[in-house]
């Protein structure tokens, strides 16, 4: 039995699939989706990303969705998109 107002998360597919993410300043940064929902994602970057940022995630020659930065850990970090993804 669940806790009272318990909300199930979206199923999270594993995947690693490089990718870009594109900053609101232009700067372009190499990324790896390693899962992703039908609400967000997760990634590996060399940087470290910013909580709050809004980005653009780009996968492949696909169209780049709206997302934003949700948490980081160092290197890590989970987003939430914005409008409906090529990846959910």
């Amino acid at each position: 039995m669940r806790a009272p107002g318990y909300k199930a998360r979206p199923a999270r597919i594993a995947t690693r699939c490089d990718a870009v993410l594109i900053e609101a300043d232009g700067c372009r940064i190499d990324v790896v989706v390693t899962n992703v929902s039908r609400d967000g994602f997760h990634l590996q970057s060399r940087a470290e990303l910013v909580e709050g940022d809004e980005v653009l995630l780009q996968v492949g020659s696909g169209k780049p969705t709206r997302a934003r930065i949700l948490w980081t850990r160092g290197h890590e970090a989970g987003g939430q998109f914005l409008e409906p993804s090529e990846l959910s």
